[in-house]
């Protein structure tokens, strides 16, 4: 599954594409495009780098062409999943859950390693603990996030109500934030492990962990359309013999996931909580 520079250059093409909404018509005696939507948790040029291989796989297991497809931010990504935009997503638990709850997705697979966010600060800055960044600004990558949202649930147990007592800044990307908390703008950061391990050294060796909240279920699930129940078995199948791939196992590790699960609706249902997390964000409350 070599990447080619003219594939990769259509892919970004077709990402930017993607972005705005704009759509390409098939041609009458192609089979229709398959889109994955895939969790804006890294800018689009490294998405379509690292999941370049799980692109190819969907094509060959269902002979049909694929893209990747993402959003500007969290929100859009589940509204633009909501209105039928993506015949696959990888997301966040939550983003999956509300899509199986709510429009009826179906659970396919999911990374085996644990979603570990963390609250982290510069090496030079006494902080100690949650309590010290009463009244203080946090950088987060995106207020959706599921690591940020067990973050947020974090702070409120140590009596942190965000937006009151936490005034949250949006970088964007985990990147953004580390490199803005170490400009100055504020005095931590919310971040996940899996995703500040693929940070450069210069980067991660200028923080430290401040709190590490509770572990989530994990980083990324796979979930189908309704319209893709009947390919989902096979779908599924090639998920759970990717990881034994050459090009899986790079994958996974580049990615920091570990490896693939079968994914299941009582484990969708567990995240319930930080679904209700989402909406009290979205909410303002």
């Amino acid at each position: 599954m070599s990447l080619t520079p003219n594939r990769r250059h259509w892919l970004a093409w077709l990402a930017g594409l993607s972005l705005t909404g704009t759509a390409l018509a098939q041609p009458a005696n192609k089979s229709p495009e398959l889109v994955f939507g895939m969790v804006p948790y890294l800018p689009v040029q490294q998405l379509l780098r690292l999941y370049e291989p799980m692109v190819v796989l969907f094509e060959h297991t269902l002979n049909r062409p694929c893209r990747l497809a993402s959003a500007p931010n969290f929100d859009q990504f589940v509204e633009r999943a909501r209105r039928g935009e993506f015949d696959l997503v990888g997301a966040s638990p939550h983003v999956a859950r509300i899509l199986h709850r709510e429009e009826s997705f179906a659970p396919m697979a999911r990374a085996t390693a644990p979603l570990e966010p963390v609250v982290i600060v510069p090496v030079n800055i006494q902080t100690k603990s949650l309590k010290d960044l009463a009244q203080r600004d946090v950088l987060v990558a995106d207020p959706f996030a599921v690591h940020v949202l067990i973050a947020l649930r974090a702070m409120r147990d140590q009596g942190l109500a965000p937006g009151r007592d936490v005034r949250l800044i949006v970088a964007g990307t985990q990147r953004n934030c580390v490199q803005r908390m170490l400009k100055g703008d504020a005095p931590a950061a919310v971040g996940s492990v899996s995703t500040l391990a693929i940070l450069p050294p210069e980067l991660t060796s200028q923080f430290r962990v401040l709190t590490r909240a509770p572990k989530g279920l994990t980083p990324m699930a796979y979930v189908a359309h309704p319209r893709m129940r009947p390919q989902v078995d096979p779908l599924t199948h090639a998920l759970m013999t990717f990881p034994s791939t050459a090009e899986g196992q790079a994958l996974l590790k580049a990615a920091q996931h570990d490896g693939l699960t079968l994914l299941t609706p009582t484990e969708l249902a567990s995240v319930d909580p930080l679904v209700t997390e989402y909406y009290r964000q979205r909410a303002g409350t």
